[in-house]
């Protein structure tokens, strides 16, 4: 390396010439102290700057230009350029370069390597910036002289340093005006100057001392490219600037709501879990009367699991009528055939056919086809337990509830995404319910288990097809005829969650397709005083936090991730990402607690966010570009293993 060992061991000043140089500026605090400095010792210096300093504070770089020093490479994010790629360095070296050009007009072929140790490189690490430097045309300037100013050894010893190394020959001193506390570099840089100077020695830029025109180290941008370079440049970092400000103020606000959010749900639950069934009706009724119920089943391709699901609902231990209506929605496979044969043995079952219509149809034709008004829905892989319906039924005790949720759980929590869902059923959708139970505000009765009344159904429009969702659908109607919606959490039921990465994915994509279809239907809803905690809460809670927050999931992670790559020592992106993780901790831990879950899985939260939440972000990301397309999609019924197990 020519350029390299000329500069080092030939400068081909006198020997009493010196260059004093500064690394990793500028900062608005040391840099112009040190220029101050300078200015009254009449001498000038090399600035080896930081890109990313250097377009934060790009007049104390054209001082620095205007004021004589000279002005050197020292990489855009201060990266060991060994240790990254050889894109990742030239990278580095052109943003910088770039900037240099758009800030002052001129360019530079001055670079100084970071993280080397002394003054000739040894080992192929520390030869690695040399070589990648020297390929783009730069010269590159080490030091001979260190006064070890970063670790701020005291003024005397860094006076002292300076003196060894000028007895030893050296002629490059090495000092630096940002990256830490500089109090002590401004204390010696005048004694140094001092010293230097009353042993005779000349303090001199580079130019003076290779014999290099300043023209030729720092080459003026041609005037006809100037405004090209710096529209370009400066238009890039503007845009930067601006993708980064929108991060951070997206990062603030999202961290703060999420906080909010998280101790408002934790202390509803809380008030809702402690009030346990003080606000519900007498029960039995007064008049000792069971109200009849009929039990609605949507099937499509469920011969693994439909006999389950139906012996769970048979030997239900509720004291009143009960009748068991099957809607087959053209299945292929036997489950027409297994209900059908079950029907010939148990009076109160009853098989309706159709062709495959859909999932809401089915339910459309169940409703119309029921004979009872307390109509009590479930999916065709889920399994009550013995009291669950009649847990469901009791708070129909008050006239003005229209809809009843109970309390889904995974009953097949045997691999890790099945684990991760069953996490999620009991500090996401379970908690928010009883959460929002206290405000009638549930913004879905889903249809794994849930209860109707038959006439409310009716009055609100009936089972709608316009959307995926129809148990959201049929909710969001319900709170628009001003009706009151319940969460019975002793009403368990056990479903069968997606047990692979795909399935999942494929069920998720289905429920946010569903999910913003019935929030563009009903988005006047959104902010309506009309509808209060709904209007207000919990339905702002599912457009920011079910939809935006984990679209935008994988690019924030991806964002912080490189963030802290670029800048590892930044508190403030670890103090986010914490806050984050804290926030989904401690409503996990709340969760398990009010649900009396084993404290023990909380755990799952760490790998949740790395393998489950970016799933869920691609399945709604998906919904998204679809909804915005205007596709159509249909149910996506799941494969189902027959794999649910419950303790009764």
């Amino acid at each position: 390396f020519p350029s390299y060992l000329t500069i080092v061991h030939q400068g081909r000043g006198a020997k009493d010439s010196v260059v004093i140089t500064f690394d990793d500026g500028p900062d608005p605090k040391w840099t112009p102290k040190i220029l101050d400095i300078l200015k009254a010792k009449g001498v000038s210096g090399t600035f080896f700057m930081v890109g990313a300093n250097m377009e934060k504070y790009p007049d104390l770089v054209r001082r620095i230009v205007r004021e004589g020093h000279t002005v050197g490479s020292h990489t855009y994010t201060h990266p060991n350029i060994a240790l990254v790629s050889e894109e990742r360095a030239y990278l580095e070296f052109n943003a910088t370069q770039r900037l240099i050009e758009a800030i002052t007009n001129h360019s530079t072929i001055l670079f100084r390597p970071l993280y080397i140790p002394d003054t000739i490189p040894h080992d192929p690490e520390e030869l690695v910036p040399v070589k990648l430097a020297q390929r783009l045309g730069y010269i590159t300037v080490t030091e001979d002289i260190d006064p070890e100013d970063w670790a701020r050894p005291g003024v005397a010893a860094m006076v002292a340093n300076v003196r060894k190394g000028r007895l030893q020959g050296g002629n490059i001193v090495l000092l630096h005006d940002a990256g830490g506390d500089r109090s002590q570099t401004i204390e010696a840089l005048p004694g140094i100057i001092d010293y230097l100077q009353a042993r005779g020695d000349s303090i001199i830029n580079l130019s003076a001392m290779l014999g290099i025109p300043l023209e030729q180290l720092m080459p003026p941008v041609p005037r006809n490219q100037r405004s090209m370079t710096r529209a370009v440049s400066e238009g890039g970092f503007k845009a930067i600037h601006a993708v980064a400000e929108f991060f951070w103020a997206f990062m603030i606000v999202a961290t703060a709501l999420v906080v909010v959010r998280t101790l408002i749900v934790a202390w509803l639950a809380i008030r809702s879990r402690r009030a346990g069934e003080a606000g519900l009706p007498p029960w039995p009724p007064a008049s000792g009367a069971w109200p009849p119920v009929s039990i609605l089943i949507a099937a499509y391709n469920e011969e693994k699991v439909i006999g389950q699901t139906l012996r769970a609902v048979l030997n239900s231990t509720y004291p009143g009528e009960i009748e068991v209506v099957v809607v087959d929605d053209g299945s292929k496979d036997k489950t027409a055939e297994i209900v059908a044969g079950m029907a010939h043995s148990e009076g109160r079952l009853h098989l309706l056919r159709q062709i495959n219509l859909g999932k809401a149809m089915a339910l459309k034709t169940g409703f119309d086809a029921v004979r009872h008004e307390i109509v009590v829905s479930l999916d065709a892989d889920t399994q009550f337990a013995p009291d669950t319906i009649g847990e469901l039924v009791r708070p129909f005790g008050d006239p003005a509830v229209a809809a009843v949720s109970g309390r889904a759980r995974v009953g097949n929590p045997k691999t890790l995404v099945a684990r991760f869902q069953s996490l999620e059923y009991t500090c996401g959708f379970n908690l928010d319910r009883r959460a929002y139970h206290l405000l009638n505000c549930i913004t879905v009765v889903p249809g794994a288990v849930s209860a109707f009344r038959k006439s409310a159904v009716f009055a609100a429009g009936g089972i709608s097809t316009d959307t995926l969702a129809e148990d959201t659908d049929l909710t969001l109607s319900l709170h628009r005829r001003g009706l009151k919606i319940c969460y019975a959490p002793r009403g368990v039921a056990w479903t069968e969650a997606p047990e692979t990465i795909r399935a999942f994915a494929k069920q998720r994509f289905r429920w946010a397709f569903g999910t913003l279809q019935c929030l563009w239907k009903h988005r006047e809803m959104l902010f309506n005083v009309k509808y209060r905690a709904l209007g207000w809460f919990s339905l702002p809670s599912a457009w920011f936090f079910n939809i935006l927050l984990v679209a935008l999931g994988p690019v924030i992670d991806a964002i912080l991730l490189l963030s802290l790559l670029m800048s590892p020592a930044n508190s403030i992106l670890y103090f986010y990402f914490l806050v984050f993780l804290g926030a989904d901790l401690l409503l996990a831990a709340v969760a398990c607690l009010i649900e009396r879950e084993p404290l023990s899985q909380i755990w799952l939260v760490l790998p949740m966010r790395f393998i489950y939440r970016p799933v869920l972000s691609f399945a709604v990301i998906k919904a998204i570009v679809k909804a915005s397309k205007g596709v159509l999609v249909g149910w996506g019924k799941l494969d189902r293993t027959a794999s649910v197990t419950y303790n009764a």
